[in-house]
């Protein structure tokens, strides 16, 4: 039986330095990237959804750009398309670097969601996600979904999408592969202080406002996308939605971004404080210098 395949994973809040830190790990090994963040697979989105193409230069990177803008994009999805991914790079003897902020995706794969084939009932979802959080939390109390997960810190839309599984059960067939039978993973995440990452923040969006974060969302409107599609892409898409639509003024806008997308790195690190005590080792980073003489060390392990 071949031995498995060695995959590193990065973790770590937004504005953390997932991609700098990824791109620098991936040159140092003979690496390629898979994008772990559920709204870069979407062209036309490079702005709001920090693509930082001009990083990766010669570094090959996978998962990106691979969704017209205005689509969507499951777990699911994702899942089978890194499985693909993973196939192409180790196939090659290539060392995979999964890397993105969007933590389900990664679980989906260290735990082997099982999916079926049926889509969501958009209305019914949409429904469940204009309800207050508490009635939401009620929901997921009587259906016994309350202490399977972390939800005081989810979205809505996640949160919807757990009740509408739990309301119309399906039977969950064995995934074709199994993530934990094929590849052996080692897990990092970027730590780093709360007030350097609120300054890293607060630069970042200054940066993307300054580089047309707000000219690229009047482009995807004007291209036909509408505003409540880009509104559930959530973020920089929604609030600059907000403020084209009259709804808000451009300083408010600002404000609120800043204050959302700092929740969300909150958020982030909550989920992965809770893939560590669900029995996921997590290695942390502080120094790049250091990761990558562990890295190195691993992967000529047998």
């Amino acid at each position: 039986m071949d031995p498995k395949a060695k995959i590193i994973i990065i973790l770590g809040p937004t504005a953390s330095g997932k991609t700098t830190l990824a791109v620098q790990l991936a040159r140092h090994i003979d690496g390629e990237i898979i994008s772990a963040d559920s709204r870069q697979v979407f062209k036309d989105m490079d702005i709001g959804s920090g693509k930082d193409l001009s990083e990766y230069q010669s570094t090959p990177y996978h998962l990106i750009d691979i969704r017209e803008a205005g689509e969507s994009y499951s777990v699911s999805e994702f899942q089978r398309d890194a499985y693909s991914a993973l196939a192409d790079i180790t196939g090659r003897q290539a060392v995979p670097i999964i890397c993105g902020g969007t933590g389900h995706y990664i679980k989906s794969l260290l735990d082997d969601y099982r999916f079926t084939s049926q889509g969501t009932n958009l209305s019914f979802t949409e429904d469940l996600e204009s309800l207050p959080r508490e009635s939401l939390y009620d929901k997921l109390k009587f259906l016994g979904l309350w202490e399977v997960h972390h939800w005081k810190s989810e979205s809505r839309r996640r949160m919807a999408r757990a009740i509408e599984k739990k309301s119309f059960p399906q039977t969950y067939p064995l995934p074709e592969l199994s993530f934990r039978d094929m590849y052996f993973s080692r897990c990092f995440y970027i730590q780093i202080e709360r007030k350097a990452l609120i300054a890293r923040i607060e630069g970042r969006l200054k940066q993307r406002l300054q580089s047309g974060l707000v000219e690229e969302v009047q482009r995807l409107l004007d291209n036909g996308i509408s505003h409540s599609r880009l509104e559930r892409y959530g973020l920089e898409y929604r609030w600059v939605s907000y403020f084209l639509k009259g709804d808000i003024v451009y300083q408010e806008m600002h404000q609120k971004l800043a204050v959302e997308i700092r929740r969300y790195a909150k958020r982030q690190m909550t989920f992965i404080r809770y893939l560590q005590k669900s029995g996921h080792p997590l290695h942390p980073v502080t120094d790049s210098t250091a990761l990558l003489t562990e890295v190195t060390s691993w992967l000529s392990e047998r």
